[in-house]
């Protein structure tokens, strides 16, 4: 996530911490479509996640068309979004796209645990970093810790649900801490789900498994 309002991610110390939850939980809460597909078809998973997508897209054409509905959005929901995203692309914008490419390019398994890696691990990583981290450009090495070992968990599901090798998993959530450390831009919570998702495909690739891209057009 971008470093603004004294809010930085990682582990940076927060002066709204309330606000930082709630978006958080909204990405906790946006990850269940992507995963869906483990319970339901994977077209379904993925016409899900395309509706959400669609839908905040939705969203920043109506912010930059007409000034009053951002003004409006930032009125009615001040805890969701950060001050400095009233001109800029939100982060559940971001959160939607990773997780759209994600499950686009390598499936229900991999694309939909490299979702949950951003999901759990981004906000472990603020949370507990900006409690008990010291803050070094803008991260901490306990909140990138952390994060590891949440997406560490959030590969359990992977492994218990998606069938992946734990060999497979622990390369995503090594590149997913690294990228949330990172932050690349234009937003993590785009590259993290990618990226993860990418290394995760050749970890299965490496060992000896089918990796499998682009699953709509096989």
């Amino acid at each position: 996530m971008d470093q603004h309002d004294s809010e930085i991610d990682g582990g940076a110390v927060s002066r709204k911490p309330r606000a930082s939850l709630t978006r958080k939980l909204i990405h906790l809460a946006m990850a269940i479509l992507p995963a869906a597909g483990w319970w339901v078809s994977y077209g379904l998973a993925l016409a899900l996640t395309a509706a959400m997508f669609g839908a905040s897209l939705v969203v920043e054409l109506a912010r930059r068309w007409w000034p009053w509905c951002n003004r409006l959005l930032w009125r009615l929901l001040p805890t969701v979004f950060r001050k400095a995203e009233s001109q800029r692309v939100l982060g559940s914008t971001w959160f939607a796209a990773g997780a759209l490419v994600s499950l686009l390019l390598f499936g229900r398994d991999i694309g939909g645990t490299a979702v949950l890696l951003l999901a759990w691990g981004d906000p472990v990583a603020e949370i507990v970093g900006g409690r008990w981290g010291r803050a070094a450009q803008g991260k901490t090495l306990v909140g990138s810790l952390a994060c590891l070992a949440a997406c560490a968990v959030a590969g359990f599901v992977g492994i218990g649900l998606g069938g992946l090798s734990p060999w497979v998993v622990l390369p995503g959530a090594v590149i997913a801490t690294l990228v949330e450390r990172w932050s690349p831009p234009p937003n993590d919570n785009l590259w993290i789900p990618v990226l993860s998702g990418l290394g995760m495909a050749m970890a299965q690739w490496m060992i000896g498994g089918e990796a499998v891209l682009l699953p709509m057009w096989r």
